[in-house]
């Protein structure tokens, strides 16, 4: 039994224990529910009071470890089957330009930006003054990576029903349109928190380009939480990603330095012809060489 349940979770990718531990916390929830309430226990009020994250600072202080539960969270099977349906999509596209652990890090940094912009918004805006509210679900962590895999491969097409062949840029910026216009809505928590995920995933490309993993501190925690399922006493090893992030000009970048290195040859060879290729410096002679190689 212990090999059965296990197995999923050892065996596959980053991804898929992200939506196994989802699925695992929900399924944990309807058992724990149906056993107790034949005690007339109310399971699920306890959940929402302790396991969801709520909106007020001061709640959120006695009951940190809710910034991390609330993104396991979901009380619905609709809500749970879109969200890991959006997870596996969004996810298999991360995957492509950057590493699994990277995933799982970007996976916890949205959604706990998108639980503490969610906190901020309704302790500060005088719209959610008089409102209290609780939140649950994978939602922002899924719009952080959503967004990164957007900035990494902005023009990648996806194929949509009824709509046909959609650039990712398009439905990402589609989606984050939605929440902002949610905001004052039913689900305000929820959009806010999706707006807070997507700037994370922002945040984390910018930063990444300049050789900053913000992910990198959850290196070892995602290998502590590998490890507990090693029951064999071999500590498992995570093997480091082939596939590295290499940043893409757009094609106006490209131009602009195209048109620079020709103007910088020009000029060298300028002074070739002026007064010979011996009368260059050893700078010169190593640049004109260089910027040759890039042509």
């Amino acid at each position: 039994m212990k090999d059965f349940l296990l197995k999923p979770f050892r065996e596959g990718n980053s991804l898929m224990q992200l939506i196994y531990i989802n699925v695992c916390a929900a399924f944990l929830l309807l058992l724990l529910n149906g056993i107790l309430g034949l005690f007339n226990i109310d399971f699920i009020g306890w959940a929402i009071e302790y396991l969801q994250l709520p909106s007020s600072w001061s709640k959120l202080t006695v009951r940190a470890w809710t910034l991390i539960t609330y993104m396991f969270l979901h009380f619905g099977f609709l809500h749970l089957f879109f969200n890991l349906i959006c997870l596996y999509w969004f996810g298999q596209i991360f995957l492509q330009t950057f590493s699994k652990k990277q995933l799982v890090g970007l996976y916890l940094l949205g959604g706990i930006a998108g639980g503490l912009f969610y906190v901020l918004c309704y302790s500060t805006l005088p719209f959610f003054a008089d409102k209290v509210a609780v939140l649950c679900g994978a939602s922002a962590a899924i719009m952080a990576i959503t967004a990164a895999a957007a900035f990494a491969a902005p023009n990648l097409p996806l194929r949509l029903l009824f709509f046909g062949e959609v650039k990712l840029k398009y439905l990402a910026a589609f989606a984050v349109a939605m929440s902002f216009f949610g905001i004052t809505g039913k689900n305000a928590g929820g959009e806010i928190s999706h707006i807070g995920g997507a700037l994370m995933g922002w945040l984390w490309f910018v930063l990444l380009n300049k050789n900053v993993d913000l992910t990198k501190p959850f290196d070892k925690i995602i290998t502590f939480f590998v490890n507990i399922f090693d029951f064999d006493g071999k500590p498992l090893k995570i093997k480091k990603p082939k596939q590295q992030f290499h940043y893409r000009k757009s094609d106006e970048e490209y131009n602009q330095e195209r048109a620079k290195n020709n103007a910088e040859i020009d000029k060298i060879l300028d002074k070739v012809r002026l007064s010979g290729y011996t009368n260059l410096t050893e700078s010169e002679k190593q640049r004109l060489f260089d910027l040759s190689n890039k042509i």
